[in-house]
């Protein structure tokens, strides 16, 4: 929970979820991830930038408040879907009964007796925050999520408080997890406008530490006084990882080279999906980006392809090992490392 509070929240899509939050933890097991949901701690949201989320669950409230669609984007959604308003609103009471306790979206098409519409709705009113998405076992390595009415499971809705304190307060917290950061990087990592950003910190105590950078008063000796240069430790991060998504794309450089960043992030040749900007997985040194990763799962064994940026900035073999050795305790298997011989982003 200290290390998802630390970033506010993580990717709700397995395996980065488990992933991000092992990266940032002395160990996680399975179960220990699975409790995270089961006692309430955390709850899955549809948050930022219209992406889902897993955040603790004193906060998610607030989130949702700050990042909430409004009726124009539901209406907006519905007719891309081909729903009519009429259709989903009968809906909806259905929808809220047959998911009184967690079912998949085949029970739920089961128990309605409708054809896929019904899914689509389901999935639309997550956006309303009147339904949340739920893991259902201990599993890390992909999704088992299921779908529950939120009051039924949190015991009450989600807090619909005033969209404007939200997001003042949303853009704080960003700025104490991920600051020094720019208006545009708060801007981006909300998915709001610039002007919509700067009202938001219109009343927060903030300084600007280096040229555009912000941070929060009460963080700026600590900041100022911390070493200048990253230590040299191997971190490996996961596809979507908070800090790769952190901040706006002409903003990463903090993170990775220049010449590197389409090896770093998805692009229109390599993406996976409909989206570009996804950051990649990622190894990185002393806090900087030399490598994308990708695995394959098969069945006690996971083979790791190693695609490094350049091969001078990649660590040792037996450094890489002991990098990847929480992440294969934590899948339980066996990992196999190999190295590209040619640079590039990972396919």
């Amino acid at each position: 929970m200290e290390a998802l509070r630390n970033v506010l929240a993580v990717y709700s899509a397995h395996p980065s979820a488990p992933l991000s939050l092992l990266a940032r933890s002395v160990t996680l097991v399975p179960q220990q991830f699975g409790d995270l949901e089961r006692s309430l701690q955390a709850v899955r949201i549809v948050g930022m930038r219209g992406s889902a989320f897993l955040a603790p669950a004193d906060m998610a409230g607030r989130m949702f408040s700050a990042t909430r669609w409004t009726d124009v984007q539901v209406a907006s959604r519905l007719r891309a879907l081909g729903l009519d308003v009429q259709t989903y609103a009968a809906l909806k009471p259905r929808i809220l009964e047959a998911a009184r306790e967690p079912i998949t979206p085949r029970e739920l098409q089961r128990a309605l007796g409708t054809d896929g519409s019904a899914v689509l709705a389901m999935r639309t009113m997550a956006r309303e925050g009147l339904i949340l998405r739920v893991g259902w076992d201990d599993r890390v390595r992909s999704d088992a999520l299921r779908w529950v009415a939120t009051r039924s499971w949190l015991g009450h809705a989600l807090d619909e408080s005033d969209a404007d304190a939200a997001r003042a307060w949303l853009a704080a917290a960003y700025l104490r997890a991920f600051g020094p950061a720019r208006v545009e990087d708060v801007a981006w990592w909300i998915g709001i406008s610039r002007g919509a950003a700067h009202a938001a910190l219109e009343g927060a105590s903030l300084e600007e530490v280096e040229d555009g950078l912000l941070l929060p008063s009460e963080l700026v000796e600590a900041y100022r006084s911390s070493p200048v240069s990253a230590p040299e430790g191997v971190d490996v991060l996961p596809k979507w990882d908070p800090y790769t998504m952190a901040y706006a794309p002409d903003g990463r450089g903090r993170l990775v080279a220049d010449a590197h960043l389409p090896y770093a992030y998805s692009t229109a040749d390599n993406r996976v999906g409909a989206t570009t900007g996804d950051g990649l997985p990622l190894i990185l040194v002393g806090g900087r980006a030399v490598a994308s990763w990708e695995h394959r799962l098969d069945g006690r064994r996971m083979t790791v392809n190693l695609r490094p940026f350049a091969p001078r900035l990649l660590p040792a073999a037996g450094v890489l090992e002991e990098a990847f050795a929480p992440i294969g305790e934590l899948f339980g298997v066996e990992i196999e490392l190999a190295i590209a011989r040619t640079t590039g982003p990972a396919r």
